[in-house]
C-alpha cells in the first residue's frame, strides 16, 4: 500500500513539474506586427509610497512603466500613445540622467487637451486636480505653434529641473497625410462601414509605420528639447 502511495504521488508530482515547465508566456493581446513593442525600454521609478504601503517586494523601491503598459491604458496601440511615451522618455532622460526619479512629483504643461499629453501624465504620474495647488497637469491653449505642433513644459520638483520638449507631429508624414488619416478615423467612427477596405489598409499600414518612426527615434527633427530654468517655469505655474 504505501509503495502504491509512493508512486502515485511521483506521478502526481511529475505531471506538476512537467505542467510548471511547459507553462507558457501570455500572448500579446496586440497584432504580432507589433511585436518589436516589446523591446521598447521601460521606464524605471522611484515611488515613495509604494515604499510606505509595502506594495514592494523586500529589497526592491523600483517600478517601471512600460509602452506596453500604455497600450493597456488607452485600450490600443496607436501613435498618440507613441508620441507620450516618446515624451515622457525624454523629459527622464534629460532630467534624471542615469538617476532614478520620483514617480509623481512631476507637473505638466501641454499646449493642447489632447491624448499625447494624458499620456504623458498618466506615464509621469501628473495628476489632474480642481484643486490648483495639487494639480499637477495643466493645458495652456495661449501657447502659439503650428498644425500639429506640441509643446510640453515639464518640471521636476525634487531637482529643481525643467525641460521643454516639441513634438513636431506634422513631419513624421505631412499634414495633408495626416488630414487623410484624421478623415478616415472619423468615417469608422461614425459608421465603419463608409470605409473602403483599401482606406483601412491605409490606415493601418501607415499607423504601423508611425509608430515605429516614433518609439524607434527613426525620424530627425520629429522631437526637440532642451533644459530651461526652473524658476521661471515654476513662475509660470503661479
Amino acid at each position: 500500500m504505501k509503495k502504491t502511495l509512493t508512486i502515485c504521488l511521483t506521478i502526481a508530482l511529475g505531471l506538476t513539474l512537467s505542467s510548471c515547465s511547459q507553462k507558457e508566456v501570455p500572448e500579446s493581446p496586440w497584432n504580432a506586427d507589433y511585436d518589436f513593442i516589446s523591446q521598447i525600454p521601460a521606464i524605471s521609478f522611484h515611488y515613495d509610497h509604494g515604499v510606505l504601503a509595502g506594495s514592494y517586494p523586500p529589497g526592491k523601491e523600483t517600478t517601471e512603466v512600460s509602452y506596453n503598459d500604455v497600450s493597456r491604458y488607452l485600450g490600443h496601440v496607436c501613435l498618440c500613445g507613441a508620441g507620450g511615451y516618446r515624451v515622457s522618455q525624454i523629459a527622464v532622460d534629460l532630467i534624471g540622467g542615469e538617476s532614478v526619479l520620483e514617480k509623481g512629483e512631476f507637473t505638466l504643461i501641454s499646449s493642447r487637451d489632447h491624448t499625447i499629453s494624458d499620456v504623458i501624465a498618466y506615464t509621469l504620474g501628473c495628476i489632474r486636480r480642481s484643486d490648483l495647488k495639487k494639480n499637477q497637469y495643466f493645458v495652456d491653449p495661449s501657447i502659439e505653434a503650428p498644425r500639429r505642433e506640441y509643446h510640453y513644459f515639464i518640471g521636476y520638483h525634487p531637482q529643481k529641473k525643467a525641460v521643454h520638449i516639441i513634438y513636431r507631429k506634422h513631419l513624421l508624414t505631412g499634414n495633408d497625410q495626416m488630414d487623410r488619416l484624421w478623415k478616415i478615423e472619423q468615417s469608422f467612427e461614425e459608421d465603419p462601414s463608409t470605409v473602403t477596405q483599401a482606406d483601412m489598409e491605409l490606415y493601418q499600414n501607415t499607423m504601423l509605420d508611425l509608430v515605429k518612426d516614433v518609439l524607434l527615434d527613426r525620424k530627425e527633427g520629429v522631437f526637440e528639447a532642451e533644459l530651461i530654468d526652473y524658476d521661471e517655469y515654476f513662475s509660470s505655474l503661479n
